[in-house]
């Protein structure tokens, strides 16, 4: 498929959803890092709101704990990289039980990297017909996995994986070097406990190949 065919696909089982659901949908773009996950969400966000149907990207990075949660096992620990990077209980319940209460509403974010500051925003309202549409790792987890409308596998191996990840992060970690030795220490090895523990290809309701980067 390419990414024209790719959308109209994910935007009928959409329009499916709607059909038994008054409620705003959850979507889930999930795949190892490098996969393309941020770039499809973004596009899809776009591509549902050009076809008339109300669509915010709700990023997941909004919820991170702090450096002193984020690096308690160690910097370049995967197995804290996998364990300890996100607040899993605070998305779900400020953006995927709370988009489905009789007033649906979302919380943007409560945590701010750059500043390393936890936020206490108020929350966002939303319109029962908005699609939710949020990337991430590790989004098929045990404490996310039910609460999805819609999950979505965004696959490709890891060696295309790498070649992306250090394309898109060598200026910011440090150049090719040392961003190749981040991802196969801690980015790619955590990856590898998600797949391990949570089979996500089995749990998907789509799977998309992006090898070729179609989207």
């Amino acid at each position: 498929m390419n990414e024209k065919e790719t959308f109209e696909l994910i935007t009928n089982r959409i329009l499916s959803i709607q059909k038994n659901k008054e409620k705003p949908i959850r979507i889930a773009i999930n795949g190892i890092e490098g996969t393309g996950k941020t770039v499809m969400a973004e596009k899809l966000t776009e591509y549902l709101n050009s076809e008339n149907i109300k669509a915010i990207q709700v990023s997941i990075d909004g919820f991170h704990f702090n450096k002193e949660v984020r690096y308690k096992q160690g910097r370049d620990s995967a197995k804290g990289y996998y364990e300890d990077s996100y607040d899993e209980i605070a998305f779900v319940e400020k953006v995927l039980k709370s988009s489905q209460t009789e007033f649906p509403n979302y919380t943007i974010a409560t945590h701010d990297l750059e500043t390393d500051e936890y936020l206490n925003l108020e929350p966002i309202e939303l319109e029962k017909n908005t699609v939710l549409v949020t990337d991430g790792a590790y989004l098929f987890k045990p404490n996310y996995r039910t609460h999805w409308d819609l999950k979505i596998y965004l696959k490709t191996s890891f060696e295309i994986a790498m070649k992306r990840g250090i394309e898109r992060d060598k200026n910011s970690l440090g150049g090719i070097d040392l961003t190749k030795e981040k991802y196969e220490k801690r980015y790619h090895k955590s990856s590898r406990m998600y797949l391990n523990e949570n089979e996500p290809e089995k749990i998907a309701d789509i799977i998309i190949d992006n090898s070729d980067l179609i989207i």
